[in-house]
């Protein structure tokens, strides 16, 4: 029976009217807040998922993009190795060497056949660090276990003071080249803030006619090698570092290691050494015992990279092994994803001046 029967004319409408303002009952409010709740629930787990999926997308894209840059450095400078701007034969490039450099001694320690050694090995590696002189260990600090070093030489490919090239700097080591024939040296390499070494101080270096001076190039030697932290000592992000040489006050020396790729773990490196002559590689080892004449022959190079996030990602944990060359590294067990990257480098400069017609 309706709550207004019984009631007569205008006491039944206002009767009505409270009826029709009622609201929700009790059970009715709390379903409405459930079904809210659930609604919300799923949204925030959308959310969420979706945020997680986000990340772990962004750190996968910055271990690629970190991979692959460091193949494509690498690979640059390889292509640079053994560039001299050589105008005539001799061709120091292609002399015997006596002995293999170290990288980290100063260049007011060289000497003629140092610096013919130089020419003659533009690019040297320790496997592991195997064998690193010890003048080198304030520069290649805290190196990943299983990642090799590499030191690449090379003439910069302008000349300093032109355009889009860096200013003639005293203190920076240069090559020049001696193209005029009535002189005895073939080669220069001078710093105006120390004697110069190869030739008479004071001597002018000039092109084939004898009368233009010869370009100076700034003269480079490059160290990479992988260290087990970036920034901080124990920061547990291993990072491809690079070091140069350039003044410190008193000499030109390979400065203090600069961190370039954050999450490289490893970087391994096979030597393709052309025994017949010809310009092509033949033999491919990683060189841990190789002669000065085993270096000098080397023209190709096998680059393998094994790249980190540089986050953990949860509920991952990384049980694959990586081939690097003749290397194997892993499983980790650990919960950081990984990826290698290879790439393979014909030293366009050495082998090329091999090719036989």
């Amino acid at each position: 029976m309706s709550p207004c029967n019984g009631t007569m004319g205008g006491a039944q409408l206002e009767c009505r009217m409270r009826n029709r303002h009622a609201g929700f009952s009790l059970i009715e409010l709390m379903i409405s807040i459930a079904l809210g709740l659930l609604i919300m629930t799923a949204v925030l787990a959308l959310y969420l998922n979706l945020s997680h999926s986000n990340a772990e997308l962004s750190k996968m894209n910055q271990q690629i993009e970190n991979g692959r840059f460091t193949i494509q450095l690498v690979q640059q400078e390889l292509w640079h190795a053994g560039f001299w701007d050589i105008y005539q034969p001799p061709l120091p490039s292609v002399t015997p060497p006596t002995a293999i450099p170290d990288p980290c001694t100063g260049f007011s320690t060289w000497d003629a056949a140092y610096i013919a050694n130089l020419y003659a090995i533009p690019i040297q590696g320790y496997a592991a660090g195997a064998g690193l002189p010890a003048g080198c260990s304030a520069i290649v600090n805290s190196p990943k276990a299983n990642s090799d070093v590499l030191v690449i030489r090379h003439a910069a490919t302008c000349v300093a003071g032109v355009a889009n090239c860096e200013a003639y700097d005293a203190n920076k080591l240069y090559l020049q080249n001696q193209g005029c024939t009535d002189t005895a040296h073939a080669n220069y390499v001078a710093s105006a803030a120390i004697i110069p070494i190869l030739g008479t101080p004071g001597t002018v270096v000039r092109q084939k006619n004898c009368t233009t001076v010869a370009d100076r190039h700034n003269l480079i030697s490059s160290i990479f090698y992988v260290r087990d932290y970036s920034v901080n000592a124990g920061d547990g992000i291993p990072t491809l570092m690079r070091a140069d040489m350039d003044w410190n006050g008193t000499d030109v020396i390979m400065q203090a290691a600069q961190p370039v790729i954050e999450g490289i773990e490893s970087l391994k490196l096979e030597y393709g050494r052309d025994t017949d002559e010809n310009g092509s590689a033949d033999v491919f080892s990683d060189c841990a015992a190789c002669t000065a004449t085993e270096w000098a022959n080397v023209v190709a190079v096998r680059t393998h990279v094994l790249a980190r996030n540089v986050n953990t990602t949860t509920g991952h944990v990384d049980t694959k092994s990586y081939v690097l060359g003749a290397t194997t590294l892993g499983p980790f067990n650990d919960t950081f994803q990984r990826h290698a990257y290879s790439s393979y480098v014909r030293l366009i400069n050495p082998s090329g001046r091999r090719d036989k017609p």
